[in-house]
């Protein structure tokens, strides 16, 4: 595999190693009030920026549900690369919530084919935490998993998403 720019991958690769480490320690350092429970079902508004290959693109998203949810969003602005053009999602996930901590997986359908995504029916994996009652932030990846044997000749860099999001 071979990279034009090695320096713009490593940065990335980079940003999400200390992403992925500040919400590891963030996990191990919460006071957890009680294990996995049931998650109580709300509406989730959220902003969100990809902060690896689309930078510029903001996605706009609600999420409605308790456990079992589904979320639409749309992009309220996209990068300036026409590789990375999609206007709107729909998708359904699980939620599994630990203390302040939520994590999820799902599907979503993008009405866009692009070098981010690849197909239109792609995972999504998230996970987030409420820093109150009513705000938490979040982060979102959505790619068809080529990596893992999926679709191989499709294009799949992936969305990056990371947000912040008020709870009704």
């Amino acid at each position: 595999m071979t990279y034009s720019n090695p320096s713009r991958f490593s940065v990335a690769a980079g940003r999400a190693a200390i992403t992925g480490f500040l919400l590891g320690v963030g996990l191990l350092l919460s006071a957890p009030s009680h294990a996995l429970d049931e998650t109580k079902a709300d509406l989730r508004l959220s902003v969100s920026d990809d902060f690896v290959h689309a930078r510029g693109s903001t996605v706009v998203s609600a999420r409605y549900g308790g456990a079992w949810g589904a979320r639409l969003g749309f992009w309220a602005r996209e990068s300036h690369g026409e590789s990375s053009k999609a206007h709107f999602f729909a998708g359904i996930d699980h939620v599994w919530t630990y203390s302040k901590w939520r994590a999820g997986l799902g599907a979503v359908w993008i009405d866009e084919v692009n070098d981010l995504n690849g197909t239109h029916l792609d995972f999504d994996v998230s996970l987030g935490y409420d820093l109150s009652s009513r705000v938490f932030v979040e982060y979102r990846h959505h790619s068809h998993g080529r990596k893992l044997g999926i679709s191989k000749d499709a294009s799949n860099d992936g969305w990056n998403l990371v947000g912040v999001g008020l709870i009704f």
